[in-house]
């Protein structure tokens, strides 16, 4: 008889420590998918700036594209239009390693792959051009080349969609 008393303390307990355990993981997840859009709009301000500075008024940034490649968590795509020539791009932010730690870099895509880089996010002054006209960074060759297979567009071997 003395079993069936601790048993039942056992899952009582147990079945509180579960249900409180299942309600901060609903809050967690309350809160990741409250704040999703303001990290989408904060993201797209930020392309925004980027552009703005490489080419002042000649850029406008539009929605948010889902990126589908699993192994690339750190980047996100905004439809971009150039007010130049009305051609539709993608702007990609992207987290980049640079000698000054990790960065976020905006990079452009044309329909045809052909990927620009913009520049860097949230750093502006000397560092910023001391970054930028380091023309042999490797970490910017990188992701020209990954830029297109991270938005998921196919590449042919004329390197077009």
């Amino acid at each position: 008889m003395m079993d069936d008393v601790s048993y039942k303390n056992f899952f009582k307990n147990y079945g509180i420590f579960l249900g409180i355990v299942a309600v901060v993981f609903m809050i967690l997840i309350y809160f990741s998918l409250v704040s999703k859009k303001s990290w989408n709009n904060n993201l797209k301000v930020s392309i925004e700036r980027v552009l703005d500075d490489y080419d002042p008024n000649q850029w406008t940034v539009g929605n948010n594209k889902p990126i589908k490649n699993p192994v690339c968590l750190n980047a996100a795509c905004y439809e971009a239009r150039s007010r130049r020539n009305g051609e539709l791009y993608d702007a990609v932010i992207i987290r980049s390693a640079t000698l000054y730690g990790p960065l976020a870099v905006v990079f452009v895509c044309d329909s045809e792959n052909n990927v620009s880089f913009i520049g860097y996010s949230s750093l502006h002054g000397r560092i910023n051009l001391l970054l930028k006209n380091n023309f042999s960074d490797k970490q910017i060759e990188y992701w020209k080349l990954k830029i297109p297979q991270i938005i998921g567009r196919t590449i042919t071997k004329e390197g077009s969609k």
